[in-house]
């Protein structure tokens, strides 16, 4: 382009090539990147266009000519920048939209934690891994006593600030490489890789010695909960669904056995 400017080109139409510069710039480099490649653009082209014939002989354009072309140019600077700035920002919204489905598609809008699909994701992965590793594998069904009788005596958005609340307090008992989900209504899904039965046990005695002291504030009322909770561990042979369905038993026991408690006991985990 600053050749054609400087030559002129044939009949002195090259310089009308130069409004090609201002979009492809801003598309290939970017707003921010493009403008300051055109801003030098036309410094150089008013530069070749304005300097004396006496000092450099070039192609000769009348002042008019010189004036209307970079004017008609800033404009369409100015138009390819608002259409990149638009296509950015639509760029930009589709990604958030893009995110905000995804976070929907795998977590649950209430307690910010995995959701079923995630979870089940997560136990692919994880049954995956210790096939090829022989590591053990633990999950915990965990379910909430008594729930229906707290959104009856106090309301469903104290029920929703109990399981906000609870998934806090789950998510601050497990390790990092740990994954707890809210496997539905008011079960949670405790993912324990690397850990046996017996140490799934210890983590569920601890969330249950924890909820002895814990007390959920909603407005100005204070409500207090216990979970019981069903433990299994992975074997080589099982499939996903038959070690969820072992947890959901041991859980029913639990739940017939008084609830707030852990089945199986620690002396019965073989």
């Amino acid at each position: 382009m600053f050749y054609l400017v400087f030559s002129g080109g044939v009949g002195n139409t090259g310089p009308l090539w130069i409004y090609i510069v201002a979009p492809v710039s801003v598309f290939i480099h970017g707003l921010k990147r493009g403008l300051i490649d055109i801003a030098v653009f036309i410094t150089v082209i008013s530069c070749i266009m304005f300097i004396p014939d006496e000092l450099i002989v070039h192609a000769q354009y009348s002042t008019e000519f010189k004036l209307r072309l970079l004017y008609s140019f800033l404009t369409v600077t100015f138009l390819s920048s608002l259409y990149e700035y638009s296509r950015g920002q639509s760029f930009k919204h589709i990604l958030e939209l893009s995110k905000k489905y995804q976070q929907l598609a795998h977590f649950d809008p209430l307690t910010q934690l995995s959701n079923r699909r995630d979870a089940l994701r997560i136990l692919k992965r994880e049954q995956a891994r210790i096939a090829r590793s022989n590591e053990s594998l633990s999950i915990i069904i965990c379910d909430i006593d008594h729930f229906k009788k707290v959104n009856d005596r106090y309301g469903h958005n104290a029920g929703d600030a109990v399981l906000r609340e609870l998934a806090k307090l789950f998510t601050d008992s497990i390790r990092e490489q740990d994954c707890v989900a809210r496997w539905g209504g008011e079960e949670f899904l405790f993912i324990l890789p690397q850990t046996l039965a017996v140490n799934a046990n210890i983590i569920a005695e601890k969330i249950q010695n924890q909820l002895k002291h814990y007390v959920i504030s909603y407005e100005d009322k204070s409500i207090k909960v216990t979970v019981s909770m069903g433990i299994s561990q992975f074997t080589a042979e099982q499939s996903i669904d038959e070690v969820i369905n072992r947890a959901d038993k041991f859980l029913y026991q639990a739940k017939d056995s008084g609830r707030n408690q852990i089945f199986p006991k620690f002396e019965n985990i073989t």
